[in-house]
């Protein structure tokens, strides 16, 4: 399936790791030229972290000012629908969460941006889970394991840590890399936010800073749909 969401990113280099997130070093589509590169700049990449300001939620504030000192990509594209597995086995579309805000989640286990943002995603969901915001966190097998194809190695790996950290929020199961074709990027975790529609609004190429960050996202797709 093509990839119509890969961007290359051109980031700071601190110690040979790249500040985005994980590079998955087996992929062997990482040297390909990107198929579909976002319309306009990334909105913000700020040679230091930077804590967003809360915005007054009596003014009208726009998405661009809400999201303000966070580094993100804008689009304005339809989603492309997937199937995958979720540990409870049930097949999971995610065409079935139209009509919500989705925080579509790529990740792995061996990466440690992907592990120090879940207990801010843990905490989201739970607050947010009632809220019509749905979090679905995926696990393509080819970025478990590095570039390999077991399946079933990878969900061993992926329920071991999910089940030994407690984590309560869906994980989902790309055994054959059908979402990953779809929506890879060069490194993990990559987190995409959809709005009600079904168009992927954004694309935040690295970990959330915390649950904070992630509410803003929120906030940004509501003061655009309002």
């Amino acid at each position: 399936m093509k990839k119509i969401f890969v961007v290359i990113v051109s980031v700071l280099l601190i110690s040979g790791v790249l500040l985005a997130g994980c590079v998955n070093n087996d992929d062997k589509d990482m040297d390909k030229p990107p198929q579909t590169l976002p319309e306009e700049e990334p909105t913000d990449f700020p040679d230091q972290p930077s804590t967003p300001s809360e915005p007054d939620e009596n003014s009208d504030t726009s998405p661009q000012e809400i999201l303000e000192g966070i580094a993100y990509y804008e689009f304005d594209v339809p989603m492309e629908d997937f199937e995958a597995i979720d540990l409870t086995g049930q097949k999971v579309k995610l065409s079935d969460y139209k009509g919500k805000i989705v925080f579509l989640n790529f990740w792995g286990t061996w990466c440690p941006p992907c592990r120090g943002e879940m207990p801010h995603m843990e905490e989201f969901y739970k607050e947010y889970k009632e809220k019509e915001v749905v979090l679905l966190a995926v696990s393509p097998t080819s970025v478990e394991l590095r570039g390999g194809n077991d399946a079933e190695e990878a969900e061993k790996r992926v329920r071991d840590f999910i089940e030994s950290n407690g984590y309560t929020f869906p994980v989902l199961l790309d055994k054959d890399d059908e979402a990953w074709a779809i929506y890879q990027q060069s490194g993990v975790p990559a987190n995409y936010i959809i709005d009600r529609e079904g168009i992927i609004r954004y694309l935040k190429i690295g970990a959330f800073s915390g649950k904070e960050e992630m509410e803003l996202f929120v906030k940004a797709i509501e003061a655009m749909q309002n």
